[in-house]
């Protein structure tokens, strides 16, 4: 027994002497073997191994955040979406396009025209408790008298009626109510002004009675009838006009020639007609490329 035991004793002193290699370096050792296997399109990243160990917090929200992402867009979405689907789903939208006018009846029996570039808008229940509907651009109206007053919101004001035949322009360049038969309340957040037959108001009245003007001729409004009737008309006010009408563009040369006044009746029925009337009218001349008519 005394010999095994100095045999092990001995063991342990030698394998005390011994030196033990370094683990391998996994780097160099993949190096090695992608070498002899001709594996070149591999990308080593050391980094890998920590990914694929990652904690199960971290793997949670990797997968967590995108599904939260779409949840975020999703809502955001039907946010701005739902308006307009109601909006959609409860409102008529009738809208004319440049050279393109139209007539058609309202459920309470009116009538109205939309002259080019003009759009109106009513809810679905018009005609049940309420007869209103907003406006832009410019629109003939027959109302029907009924129940309720006919009520015509735009930008710059209200027009309030219960059976009367009218002419409403809400534009950018103006704001025009004309009354060819029975009364019109016209009103703003401030002031109102009674319309008769005959009268119009324009932008610049304030809504003061003192202001009211009477229509100066038969055929109004003019673009019911295909004219143009010009008063002391901006040169750039006609041409708007005869944009949305006939579908061109216009460029004036001089941009003084914008201001030009315009007073005399156009036919509008054909395009030439309209542009050599107003050269007769103005004293200048024009010419067209393409689409777009210059005034020099």
């Amino acid at each position: 027994m005394k010999k095994l035991d100095d045999i092990q004793k001995l063991i342990w002193e030698r394998s005390a002497q011994v030196e033990l290699p370094s683990p391998p370096d996994k780097k160099a050792v993949w190096m090695r073997l992608s070498q002899h296997m001709d594996i070149s399109d591999i990308d080593i990243d050391m980094n890998q191994d920590q990914q694929r160990i990652a904690p199960p917090a971290q793997r949670f929200l990797s997968k967590f955040k995108p599904r939260m992402t779409y949840a975020v867009s999703l809502g955001l979405a039907l946010v701005f979406a739902l308006p307009i689907a109601y909006d959609s789903l409860t409102t008529e939208t009738l809208v004319t396009q440049t050279t393109d006018f139209r007539t058609l009846q309202l459920p309470d029996g009116s009538t109205i025209t939309l002259n080019a570039g003009s759009q109106i808008k009513y809810k679905k229940d018009f005609n049940t408790d309420h007869r209103s509907l907003t406006m832009t651009g410019e629109v003939y109206f027959n109302v029907k008298n009924g129940n309720t007053p006919f009520v015509i919101q735009t930008n710059q004001g209200q027009v309030t009626v219960l059976g009367t035949s009218f002419n409403v322009r809400s534009r950018e360049d103006g704001f025009e109510v004309g009354v060819n038969e029975g009364i019109v309340k016209v009103s703003n957040d401030s002031k109102s002004v009674i319309l008769h037959k005959g009268q119009m108001i324009g932008i610049d009245s304030n809504f003061d009675e003192k202001n009211l003007q009477n229509i100066s001729y038969t055929n109004y409004p003019d673009w019911m009838h295909e004219k143009l009737v010009c008063e002391q008309t901006p040169l750039s006010e006609v041409c708007d006009e005869i944009e949305r009408t006939f579908g061109i563009s216009f460029k004036f040369a001089n941009p003084s020639l914008s201001d030009i006044t315009v007073t005399g009746v156009i036919d509008a029925q054909d395009l030439n007609t309209v542009l050599s009337t107003i050269s007769l009218l103005t004293q200048h001349e024009f010419k067209f490329d393409g689409d777009t008519c210059t005034i020099f």
